[in-house]
């Protein structure tokens, strides 16, 4: 067993499949009433409507827990954590450029995240203000090393020095967890590990164990 001292908790976070899976729901409740506090909800391919029916089947008292990655306006009408904005939301061409202004007027209090792929991406100056950063792919997830393109100097010194809340997305296992916090990461987020597996809110305890095994707290 490995033991951290942590300044403050590691941030859990869980991102949804692109594509439903059976129960979904029911196991992304079972996932909050064990202590998740921040989901990533990614549909690409839905509607309004049909994200808006996928957050009426979570009881309402979880849903300030909920990041919502599109239709962004439901967070609003659903009181939800935050919105996660894509390259689209923030592109400098002129057809978004109604969209940024409004989510920058409507979404003041709202928490807001977004995602980089590339280390170096992290040093770059942002227009808006955001609480924390997804970055990724970080780990292979068939041997749990850092993927192609990040290094473990340049990771620490990026989490170090880039002044940016960066958040561990892609080929996280509960083997990663450790990592993570080695490198200095505010969080990680689990995705595939979870919802390719048959029992994924089994896996989600197996997350949660480790956790606790290594005495690492979270948020």
């Amino acid at each position: 067993m490995i033991a951290f001292r942590q300044s403050v908790p590691m941030k859990l976070l869980v991102i949804t499949p692109s594509k439903d899976v059976p129960d979904e729901q029911t196991l992304v409740t079972k996932m909050f009433e064990s202590g998740l506090t921040t989901l990533h909800l990614r549909k690409p391919r839905h509607s309004t409507k049909q994200m808006a029916e996928y957050l009426k089947e979570i009881p309402a008292h979880f849903h300030n827990r909920i990041v919502i990655h599109s239709h962004h306006n439901l967070a609003l009408k659903f009181n939800l954590k935050g919105i996660h904005l894509s390259k689209n939301h923030l592109s400098k061409n002129w057809r978004y450029w109604f969209i940024r202004f409004r989510l920058k007027l409507r979404f003041q209090q709202t928490s807001k995240s977004r995602s980089y792929a590339r280390l170096q991406q992290v040093y770059n100056t942002e227009e808006q203000n955001f609480n924390y950063f997804l970055i990724g792919t970080m780990f292979n997830n068939m041997t749990g090393d850092l993927y192609s393109g990040f290094y473990e100097d340049g990771v620490i010194a990026a989490n170090k020095n880039c002044g940016k809340k960066l958040v561990a997305r892609g080929g996280t296992t509960p083997a990663t967890i450790i990592k993570a916090v080695k490198f200095g990461f505010y969080g990680i987020a689990f995705n595939s590990y979870l919802w390719n597996a048959e029992m994924p809110y089994e896996n989600f305890q197996k997350i949660l164990e480790e956790f606790k095994k290594n005495k690492i707290d979270f948020d």
